[in-house]
């Protein structure tokens, strides 16, 4: 594997950024656990809580317009860092739910940018072939960062719950330090739009932009629908796991930040690398299906667990499942990331990645609150059951587009025929 001079400075800098995120990843891994023990919150405010992140993901298209229009992206990493991670250290005079709540919209709010701007980075200063490897690796420092931050915070706060707001204000001064890294590495011949941006083109043409997008690129747009099914699973879930965890397993600090700060990492740790060479010499929409797959195992056995609540084995299995989690997030790191690149091709990878990160705000509108009412209504097994419905939905979507990509025609089983039948009535585009 070669690696040029600007690719060897590039990726330096990548990994100390990836050191000092993996400290504010720690806060996004368990700031809704961490909301319902300090501060006594209700599931309903879970819920908001846990909408933040892809609601903020909303703004991701404005950000991308402003991204195709600047030559230098060291503006935006600034910002990032001043704004939307130095913010933190007002929680330091937190003592509510809603004090965190405002703290942590603006985190989330300029969060939605970094994934665009980053994915420019990997574009123009990072060759097509290393690109799937350089970000497992930087994915594996910031996880490593974060399970070790996650143990030790955990430790901490079992002896004093307090301690919690010294922890937010230490993550935001290194995720300050990150995003200045970031904002020193010079893009390579980057494009960008030389007309001024009109604040009425800022306002209406991000939408229009989108829409050209998904119409152009085909490929493109059934493969964020299929994303936005896998979207909806996952985000009907996250409001079920904080109850789950502090009020029917009665977790402590420790435990929980074992299970969702340490042992749901472990998989990024040791697999993106690996995870981003076979990313490389995969389709990224067979890659996802196998990504989608293998995330529908994780509710699976969170719904074993909820046979043994009570029981000495009830904490393991949930463990287990964040293990398989992990291993699962390995390659939806990964995925989620970069595949925009090989659809945006010779296009600015910004606006393509900002439609991909937006659709995630549009399903975290409506689908924590359904994941709440079922909580609420139905029970937490049927949260799970809706989950894997909606993870393996996505999965067989994903193959079959895939196939229809590959142009090959393949023999289906019978019952596999019946689903796909089905499947087309449902969604008839790409299947």
């Amino acid at each position: 594997m070669r690696i040029n001079d600007l690719e060897k400075k590039t990726f330096l800098m990548l990994l100390i950024t990836a050191f000092f995120h993996g400290f504010v990843m720690t806060v996004f891994n368990i700031q809704d656990g961490l909301a319902k023990k300090a501060l006594d919150t209700m599931d309903w405010q879970i819920t908001i809580l846990t909408m933040l992140w892809p609601l903020s993901n909303l703004f991701s298209i404005w950000w991308g317009k402003l991204l195709e229009h600047s030559k230098s992206l060291s503006v935006f990493f600034l910002l990032i860092g001043f704004i939307g991670r130095l913010s933190l250290i007002l929680m330091l005079w937190v003592h509510d739910y809603y004090q965190f709540l405002f703290i942590m919209i603006i985190v989330f709010s300029f969060n939605a940018l970094l994934s665009p701007a980053q994915n420019a980075i990997y574009q123009h200063n990072i060759t097509e072939k290393n690109r799937g490897k350089f970000f497992g690796y930087a994915a594996s420092i910031v996880t490593l960062v974060s399970i070790i931050f996650s143990y030790f915070a955990g430790k901490m706060l079992d002896q004093n719950e307090d301690l919690f707001r010294y922890l937010l204000m230490f993550a935001g001064i290194a995720g300050f330090i990150s995003s200045v890294f970031l904002a020193s590495i010079k893009l390579k011949n980057k494009k960008y739009i030389e007309t001024p941006l009109k604040f009425r083109q800022l306002i209406f043409s991000p939408i229009y932009r989108s829409i050209e997008i998904l119409k152009k690129n085909r490929d493109f747009a059934i493969f964020q629908r299929n994303f936005f099914i896998y979207g909806i699973g996952f985000m009907m879930i996250l409001p079920a796991i904080p109850k789950y965890l502090v009020e029917n397993l009665e977790m402590t600090y420790s435990q929980i930040f074992l299970a969702k700060g340490v042992i749901s990492q472990i998989g990024i740790l040791f697999l993106a690398p690996v995870a981003g060479i076979i990313h490389n010499r995969q389709n990224p929409v067979k890659f996802a299906s196998i990504t989608f797959f293998i995330l529908g195992l994780y509710p699976v056995v969170l719904l074993i667990s909820t046979f043994f609540v009570g029981t000495i084995y009830a904490n393991y299995i949930v463990y287990f499942a964040f293990l398989i989690f992990g291993i699962a997030m390995s390659g939806m790191v990964i995925s989620w990331s970069i595949s925009s690149l090989f659809f945006a091709k010779d296009d600015d990878v910004s606006m393509y990645q900002s439609v991909h990160v937006t659709l995630t705000g549009l399903r975290g509108i409506i689908f924590p609150f359904m994941g709440y009412f079922i909580l609420k209504f139905f029970g937490i097994k049927v949260v799970f059951g809706v989950s894997i419905l909606m993870f393996w939905t996505a999965s067989i979507l994903s193959i079959s587009h895939y196939f229809k990509m590959a142009d090959k025609k393949i023999k289906y089983p019978r019952k596999m025929k019946f689903i796909l039948h089905n499947l087309r009535k449902i969604f008839p585009v790409g299947v």
